[in-house]
């Protein structure tokens, strides 16, 4: 004798179809993430990666980026600008993330030709930067709530600031090697950071970076000087930094007025925009 089943009931298909496409929701995101092998090619894209606890994704960074302490070490494929087409696919990538300012075009176009998903964010220098980037990231990985919880976070710390409008000139100084040191003009993550912090740029005769001449120096006459700390390490430290020509006749020169700061935190326009922007403008009020 052969017994048939009884029909489902309408709602209770109903149920089971939308309970299955819940589950889909919940882990299609979980089994993308477990294939992706990410290289990210700048530091600040690096940190917001292990601020959403995205790092174990990571199989390579670039020259810019800093490990947490109490993280693995991950190999560097280079600079971020000079990036070579072998070094990356030698770690089988899913996907490259960083700023446009990545390149050369060659091997960004070469990695795209391969099948690698290139995603490239806005080098923007904005007080929404940091916020902005956070949910490009979160969204690309499928971490939209954790990212709108960071986003939340940085937002309220920038809408905390207070943040006093000061007439101190800073003067940016960037250096690769001790034979060479370059200014900041406008249009820079440097000049905005000056300008956001609430000071004024001693240099605004020109746009992006151009070598430090001696005449440009006594001109700008800084209150203080402002460098990266492994920019100041390259070129010799304070004591090289003093003794450049001219310096000595710029009230930076005379008072030995300078602030080192972490590169990725004064230039990244990160996460930590906040806190570096705090503290620039103490120092500024200092100054004044």
């Amino acid at each position: 004798m052969i017994r048939s089943q009884k029909p489902i009931p309408k709602h209770s298909r109903y149920q089971l179809f939308t309970l299955a496409i819940s589950i889909a929701l919940v882990v299609s995101p979980l089994l993308s993430q477990t294939k992706e092998r990410i290289v990210s090619v700048h530091g600040t894209i690096t940190e917001i990666l292990y601020a959403l606890n995205l790092n174990p994704l990571l199989v390579a960074v670039d020259s810019t980026s800093s490990i947490p302490k109490d993280s693995a070490p991950l190999p560097v494929v280079g600079y971020q600008r000079t990036l070579t087409t072998e070094g990356i696919l030698s770690f089988k990538p899913t996907i490259l993330v960083g700023l446009e300012t990545a390149g050369p075009a060659q091997t960004i176009q070469n990695l795209k030709d391969t099948g690698i998903k290139v995603s490239l964010f806005p080098d923007e220098y904005k007080l929404e930067t940091p916020i902005d980037r956070v949910l490009a990231v979160g969204k690309l990985f499928g971490k939209n709530a954790e990212a709108e919880k960071l986003a939340g976070q940085i937002r309220t710390q920038i809408q905390s600031l207070q943040l006093k409008k000061t007439n101190v000139k800073v003067l940016f100084l960037y250096s690769r090697n001790p034979s060479s040191i370059f200014i900041s003009g406008v249009g820079t993550a440097a000049h905005a950071m000056i300008t956001l912090s609430g000071a004024k740029n001693a240099v605004t005769e020109f746009s992006e970076y151009k070598p430090l001449t001696s005449e440009a120096l006594v001109k700008a006459n800084p209150d203080i000087i402002l460098m990266p700390e492994t920019s100041a390490e390259g070129f010799g430290g304070t004591k090289a930094i003093w003794s450049i020509n001219g310096i000595e006749l710029t009230r930076a020169g005379k008072e030995k007025n300078i602030i080192l700061v972490d590169d990725l935190l004064l230039l990244g326009f990160g996460p930590r925009l906040p806190q570096v922007l705090k503290t620039l403008n103490d120092k500024w009020k200092q100054t004044e």
